[in-house]
């Protein structure tokens, strides 16, 4: 603890001065007893020192308890300065510092949070980079083999590979910005009202193709009036991925269930189809990004699942998968 200069300091100056007074008061009144008994004045000066001695210990002892108080908080907040917080709460007590010392205390678990999220958010952007430059150069390297094959006789098959390569690309490129989106928590906010029958139906429209050339059928279970809080497009981005990858693993000819419900907490909306079930190694990773599962398409990306938990959890809800013996099971859970 720094040496602190009692006459100088604000916060000790006043306690000396009460000192200092109240030993003039003392000695004052004893003088005037000493005068009005007229004995030896030994008693008296005796009883000066041992008063003078004990205030002086008291004035002491306060004056260290309070700016070791002072001291413990300007300590926590240089050591969370320095990442080096370790604030221990119980060793607060109800005195005059109390209340600075549970500010420190939040200030400090605040300090904490904050940066343990940027470290996650750094990493997670230099991850996002290395990715996003391993996902694009498989796509644009095809481009460019395909480019040098161009030639008169293969022009038409060259050209359709080409623009596939490049839907592909455009596909990823807006697929990792969403996904940027989602990692700096800058998804729209803007929730209202849609009915559940309404957005499901349209988030089918893009993959009746695939569920038609699949001779997939739809097992409707949503009621008409069933209604969500979220924001309609982007949640239809999260659907859409999960009914896409319900879809694809799903056997030909055979039922995809779609159904809805509420709860006292929650509207729940589910997808299940009746594939084979999802490898124990591959359920806890499932929504990672840039995961690839067993039963996994060569040319699956592995960020749509990773997107839609994202958008899920960024709706106030969460995106969970189970092995069902129906099949395998895709929920979103929607907090109201």
């Amino acid at each position: 603890m720094a040496k602190i200069n009692w006459w100088r300091a604000p916060e000790t100056r006043s306690a000396c001065l009460l000192g200092v007074g109240l030993l003039v008061i003392f000695g004052v009144s004893e003088a005037v007893l000493w005068w009005l008994a007229d004995t030896s004045p030994v008693p008296f000066v005796v009883l000066f020192i041992v008063a003078a001695i004990l205030t002086g210990l008291w004035i002491i002892r306060w004056s260290r308890r309070t700016m070791a108080g002072l001291q413990q908080a300007s300590d926590q907040l240089a050591a969370a300065r320095h990442g080096q917080a370790n604030y221990a709460i119980a060793l607060n007590d109800e005195g005059l510092f109390s209340q600075l010392n549970n500010q420190v205390y939040h200030y400090v678990r605040q300090t904490e949070a904050l940066r343990s999220d940027l470290q996650r958010d750094r990493d997670q952007l230099s991850q996002a980079i290395t990715d996003i430059a391993h996902q694009l150069r498989t796509p644009i390297a095809t481009i460019g083999n395909l480019s040098e094959l161009l030639a008169a006789d293969n022009v038409p098959l060259t050209k359709a590979e080409l623009i596939r390569q490049n839907d592909r690309l455009a596909q990823l490129v807006a697929q990792l910005i969403l996904l940027a989106r989602i990692d700096t928590h800058t998804l729209s906010q803007q929730k209202q009202p849609i009915l559940v029958d309404t957005l499901l139906k349209s988030s089918l429209n893009p993959l009746l193709p695939l569920i038609s050339d699949k001779n997939l059928k739809i097992a409707w279970q949503v009621p008409a009036t069933l209604q969500v809080q979220v924001n309609p497009d982007l949640f239809r981005e999260a659907v859409i991925n999960v009914l896409k990858n319900a879809s694809e693993h799903a056997p030909a000819g055979s039922t995809l269930t779609i159904a809805a419900a509420e709860t006292p907490m929650a509207v729940t909306i589910s997808f299940t189809n009746q594939g084979p079930a999802i490898a124990p190694t591959d359920l806890p990773r499932l929504f990672d990004r840039f995961y690839r599962g067993v039963h996994s398409d060569p040319n699956n990306i592995g960020i749509g699942l990773a997107i839609a938990a994202g958008i899920a959890q960024a709706s106030d809800g969460h995106l969970q998968a189970a092995n069902t013996t129906a099949g395998v099971t895709f929920t979103f859970s929607l907090y109201k």
